[in-house]
């Protein structure tokens, strides 16, 4: 694949060229200089330039450029006047070098092709190409891709294609100032009424709000959140001015930190390829080139030290920090407030990456309910034994999400009964351990067997449920204490929020279940020891928090 830097990179906006621009693709990655503490999450990148195009596939980090059909041969527009003002082939070629170093260097759309799978080379004879044929020059024909197959699926928005445009307008003055004296001003209005005619088949974006990095101001935006030391209200200004957190940027280029946390900014949902730098042009991304990319952030944070707090090494407390003072720059740059909470969030992954404590990092894990309501489920009279076989149950399927370990979990239940007394409340995990959440509070009971009654009299009602939880406020087995035969527990007492206590019952807790599958079938099951009192079940209620 040929690369050109500089003024040589152009973007595809003008010609469906990007038969060999391969769609980027990358895994999350990170960000991270020598001492970085935090960075950015990468997310499936499009993009060559605004308006490129390729596509393609990729296969882990390997991309592959596939080829569409081209739009076919293009006829010029105008006759071989304009060429001849144009200079000719050569003077095609010019052009596209020229509008190729204006897009290189304008920081508001440069984000799309400053990236190592955008094919400069092949996209500059396809600029050539359609340039000579709009002009009409003798033996020009344009067969690359067509604009609409060539953009689908980029997100171009409609400021990019006008600030394109204007780029090109540029590049048209500075080309008949130089090499073109005879390119007439009726010329210049002709080519570019060309191109914005295009706009339609190019723009997927028309209110640039379709991403966060369009709501977020682009790279231009990006680039005023991160700012730098001496930017007041700044990500970095924040980040090195607080004493917990400046320890770990000892030595730090902040030129190229500053460049490096912009690409993985603008990678979230941008058209940047965090890692797949290029040689940019001077005063274009400093600090970074294809020989020096920004770097993938576990192993340039392998070992870090915070050197002014003893050489204690980055946490989760340290990242979240990190997210802190990203959020108080977003504000500061007046970022909608979900906008803000959403690229943090985006963030949130790479904790694992550089804490040495991931299984505190935020985005760890998530919490998910699973519920079965007004169940109706009758409680069979007095007839539990111990079984789940003479137990009500409600099953509570928990599919696979790529969070399918258990890091916690709690179980509420709604149940209609006169005495509290007679219950015994049990959870079954997909494994087939069964953990006993209360057994016949108020009663001494001999074994788990359903035996004997006596235990609290209180009630039990649906519309006040009860929960069992490692943080309960209440032992289980207290449940009803102090209530009257005519009370209700949780409606009466405030006693809603219980840890379990199994009794007679043997068995593993709920702390057990913590590292164990969390997809599968769930059981929330309640028996009844002693006649008497109708029982219902109405509702259970599986809380999980799951981890990777």
């Amino acid at each position: 694949m040929r690369t050109i830097s500089g003024r040589a990179l152009a973007l595809a906006l003008v010609a469906g060229c990007a038969d060999d621009v391969a769609e980027a693709t990358g895994e999350p990655t990170t960000s991270g200089e020598a001492t970085t503490t935090t960075t950015g999450a990468t997310t499936e990148s499009t993009t060559p330039p605004p308006v490129t195009t390729t596509t393609g596939t990729t296969t882990g980090e390997e991309t592959t450029a596939t080829a569409e059909p081209t739009a076919g041969p293009t006829t010029g527009m105008v006759d071989e006047a304009l060429c001849m003002r144009l200079g000719g082939q050569a003077g095609a070629q010019a052009l596209a070098v020229g509008i190729a170093g204006q897009l290189a260097a304008d920081e508001r759309i440069n984000a799309y092709f400053l990236n190592a799978q955008f094919d400069g080379g092949r996209f500059l004879d396809c600029l050539v190409d359609q340039l000579a044929t709009l002009a009409g020059c003798p033996g020009a024909t344009y067969t690359c891709k067509g604009m609409k197959s060539a953009h689908t699926g980029l997100g171009v928005s409609a400021i990019d294609f006008s600030d394109f445009v204007a780029d090109v307008a540029t590049a048209l003055d500075d080309h008949q100032a130089g090499p073109a004296p005879l390119l007439t001003d009726d010329d210049k209005v002709t080519l570019l009424d060309a191109l914005t005619a295009m706009a339609g088949e190019v723009v997927e974006d028309a209110g640039d709000d379709a991403t966060l990095y369009q709501r977020l101001g682009r790279k231009p935006g990006l680039q005023a959140v991160v700012g730098s030391p001496e930017a007041p209200g700044s990500w970095l200004a924040g980040v090195l001015a607080d004493a917990t957190l400046s320890g770990f940027f000892s030595g730090i280029d902040e030129v190229r930190f500053e460049t490096c946390l912009v690409r993985q900014l603008a990678s979230v949902d941008g058209p940047t390829v965090y890692g797949a730098e290029v040689d940019p042009p001077p005063g274009i991304e400093p600090g970074v080139s294809a020989a020096a990319p920004c770097r993938a952030m576990q192993p340039v944070h392998a070992g870090v030290k915070n050197e002014m707090l003893g050489g204690t090494p980055i946490t989760s407390a340290d990242f979240v920090a990190m997210l802190g003072h990203l959020g108080a720059a977003l504000a500061n740059a007046a970022a909608d407030e979900d906008d803000a909470a959403a690229l943090q969030k985006a963030l949130e992954p790479l904790c694992a990456e550089m804490a040495v404590d991931p299984e505190n990092c935020p985005g760890a894990t998530e919490v998910e309910e699973f519920a079965q309501v007004d169940l109706g489920a009758a409680i069979e009279d007095g007839s539990y034994d111990g079984t789940p076989a003479t137990m009500a149950c409600a099953t509570l399927t928990v599919p696979a999400t790529g969070f399918d370990v258990v890091a916690g979990v709690e179980v509420e239940v709604g149940i209609d009964t006169g005495y509290a007394g007679d219950l015994t409340i049990k959870l079954l995990s997909p494994a087939a351990e069964t953990v006993t959440l209360v057994s016949r509070p108020g009663l001494d009971e001999a074994a788990d067997d359903g035996s004997g009654c006596s235990g609290d009299n209180s009630n039990v009602s649906a519309a006040a449920p009860l929960s069992f939880s490692l943080a309960g406020e209440k032992d289980a087995e207290l449940m009803g204490d102090g209530l009257g035969t005519d009370e209700t527990i949780c409606a009466d007492d405030m006693a809603c929020s219980y840890t379990p206590n199994p009794g007679a019952a043997v068995g593993p807790d709920l702390a057990s279940l913590a590292g164990s599958a969390a997809p599968g079938e769930w059981q929330v099951c309640v028996g009844d020891s002693c006649g008497g009192f109708t029982a219902t079940l109405q509702l259970a209620r599986l809380r999980l928090t799951r981890g990777k």
